[in-house]
């Protein structure tokens, strides 16, 4: 049994068609209605879905929450997600689901960086965004993914049981990508084709969603992989200190005055990497001391 998980907010435009292209793939369609304040629940349940509303918008890491777990425990053998904007075109469902079906992977996202002219149909600034982001989710994983915030993906439903909904927002992305990783689950991706001509695909500017699912990220590796975390940062703070030190004195050499500025400043920055790195240190130490089930203290 195939069940399509479709969060919505404030989505009465684009969901009908959404819901009937679902149907088609899917043995159910449920949709989350996230407290929207238009007309979704009433067009979606039109369109033939099941509808769980929210009365409160409580973000897409909630809604898919409630999504996916009702769908297990409907008794779905596999569930895949897709937006409600109309992004995502429904027809491409037996794509994503096809690697579980056959038994390759445990988790499928759908891609939009795999196809050379979908990834042309993206804007210049999501690009580079999504790209930014991408490359946050991947460090310190053994796995590369290409596209981390797509939201169109499939799971068996094992894989949905163990998933971690702690993160908020719209981070769920990255998070569950990470939390795959992290169980050592098999990812697949596959390529699909987005739209964004006439859509409204986001209920965040995109520089907010941007900030907001980047400081997420950040957290998850600072708590992840201390030492990669604070070991860059340090290393960075640490050269860009030494090259100013370096300046300063040859300042003094050619000139005889020891510029203030990049003096104070080759100092503290040098200081301070010297720092990062000694805590980056110390954190993973502890990390991997309480990971084999010992203590600090050695008890």
């Amino acid at each position: 049994m195939i069940t399509a998980v479709i969060p919505a907010y404030n989505e009465e435009k684009t969901i009908a068609v959404v819901v009937e292209g679902a149907r088609r793939h899917a043995s159910e369609v449920l949709v989350i209605d996230d407290g929207s304040l238009d007309a979704t629940s009433e067009t979606a349940l039109r369109a033939g879905a099941r509808v769980i509303r929210i009365p409160k918008n409580s973000g897409k890491a909630n809604a898919l929450s409630i999504g996916l777990t009702t769908a297990v425990l409907n008794g779905s053998d596999l569930v895949v997600c897709l937006d409600a904007d109309g992004q995502h075109d429904p027809h491409d469902i037996p794509r994503v689901v096809r690697p579980i079906i056959d038994g390759r992977a445990d988790m499928v996202i759908g891609s939009r960086f795999l196809d050379a002219q979908a990834k042309e149909l993206i804007p210049g600034y999501r690009k580079l965004g999504q790209g930014v982001l991408t490359f946050a989710t991947n460090l310190g994983s053994a796995v590369k993914i290409t596209d981390s915030q797509s939201g169109y993906r499939a799971f068996r439903k094992e894989v949905v049981k163990g998933f971690d909904y702690g993160v908020q927002g719209m981070a769920i992305e990255s998070n569950m990508v990470r939390n795959a990783v992290k169980r050592g689950l098999r990812i697949e991706e596959v390529p699909i084709v987005a739209k964004y001509d006439g859509l409204d695909t986001s209920t965040l500017a995109p520089g907010t969603h941007g900030v907001s699912v980047l400081s997420s990220i950040l957290s998850a590796v600072r708590s992840e992989h201390p030492l990669l975390y604070f070991g860059v940062s340090g290393l960075v703070m640490t050269v860009v200190g030494v090259i100013l030190g370096l300046y300063s004195i040859q300042q003094y050499i050619e000139i005889k005055v020891l510029p203030f500025g990049p003096s104070l400043l080759a100092v503290m920055l040098t200081a301070l990497g010297v720092l990062f790195v000694l805590v980056g240190l110390i954190l993973s130490a502890i990390g991997e001391m309480v990971a084999n089930g010992k203590r600090p203290n050695g008890r």
